[in-house]
C-alpha cells in the first residue's frame, strides 16, 4: 500500500450553512503498492481513513446562522464558532469534544485550537 503522509492545509468557511456528516484529516491509501503505466488508473483508487492531522490543519469556521451536524468522529485543529453558530449531533444523540485529550463543552461564540476530537455517542 502507498500512504500519503502530508496532508493538505483545509480550512472550511460556513455561512449561514447547514452541514451534515465528518469533517476530518484523514490518511489516503492506494490499493496497490506500486502504480506505473501499467496501472495509472490505481492512481484514482484511494481509501480515505479517519485520523488525527498530521502535517497540516483542519480548520472548520462556522460563521453566523451555520449549523454542523456530526454524524461521526472528526479530527479538526481549529474549530470556530460565531455567536449563533452551532454544533450537534443528530436526534437522539449527542457529540462530545475534547481538545488536547481534555473534555472541553462547545460553546456557541467559541474558538479551539489543538488536538481535536469530537465523537458522537
Amino acid at each position: 500500500m502507498i500512504t500519503i503522509v502530508q496532508e493538505i492545509r483545509a480550512d472550511l468557511v460556513f455561512e449561514d450553512s447547514t452541514v451534515q456528516g465528518v469533517i476530518s484529516a484523514t490518511e489516503a491509501k492506494h490499493r496497490v503498492d506500486t502504480i506505473d503505466s501499467s496501472n495509472f488508473y490505481e492512481l484514482g483508487q484511494v481509501t480515505n481513513t479517519v485520523r488525527p492531522a498530521v502535517n497540516n490543519g483542519v480548520i472548520v469556521q462556522l460563521n453566523s446562522g451555520s449549523t454542523w451536524t456530526v454524524t461521526g468522529t472528526s479530527h479538526l485543529t481549529r474549530l470556530t464558532l460565531a455567536a449563533d453558530a452551532a454544533v450537534r449531533a443528530a436526534s437522539g444523540k449527542s457529540v462530545a469534544m475534547t481538545v488536547d485529550g481534555t473534555q472541553t463543552a462547545i460553546e456557541a461564540g467559541g474558538a479551539y485550537s489543538g488536538a481535536i476530537v469530537l465523537t458522537v455517542g
